[in-house]
């Protein structure tokens, strides 16, 4: 399985008393999420299935950044996304990701946390960082390999 996690575009801070799961994207989000499509389709990259969070940041990533990648009426908006821990995002990959090409939309810490479990490595993932890892079975046990990473300052970085 391809298993892909994309932390959720630059959230706007404008409004301060605005609660933090309405916060919309900043417009450094807004430019991050078309440069995320452009890599995407440039790269044919397609996914079975895609899990969000519910929140207005990752909704807006997502129909922005997936446009032509992913149909937004299947995405599936999950609340208990929202600011996922590592052990609740662990569960939910066990026991719910399903497809042979996943992506899961989150929020930190919970999903470099994760992902530094899987990879047995300290990761940070930045606002919409994308990283692609392949699940591998041998002798009984699950393993992860990291393929590959990108972002909107760094670009395209292979493993």
């Amino acid at each position: 399985m391809k298993l892909y996690f994309l932390r959720h575009a630059k959230s706007s801070w404008d409004d301060h008393h605005l609660d933090d799961f309405k916060r919309p994207l900043s417009d450094r989000g807004l430019r991050n999420s078309l440069m995320l499509n452009t890599f995407l389709k440039s790269e044919k990259i397609f996914f079975d299935t895609v899990y969000s969070s519910s929140s207005a940041r990752t909704e807006i990533t997502c129909s922005v950044g997936l446009e032509g990648v992913f149909e937004f009426n299947k995405i599936t908006f999950l609340d208990d996304l929202y600011h996922a821990s590592a052990e609740f995002l662990k569960d939910f990959l066990s026991n719910k990701a399903q497809g042979e090409s996943v992506l899961i939309v989150g929020h930190n810490p919970g999903l470099s946390q994760i992902m530094s479990y899987l990879l047995k490595k300290d990761i940070y993932l930045r606002t919409c960082d994308l990283i692609s890892l392949e699940s591998k079975q041998s002798d009984s046990k699950l393993t992860y390999n990291l393929c590959w990473s990108w972002n909107p300052k760094r670009g395209f970085i292979e493993n």
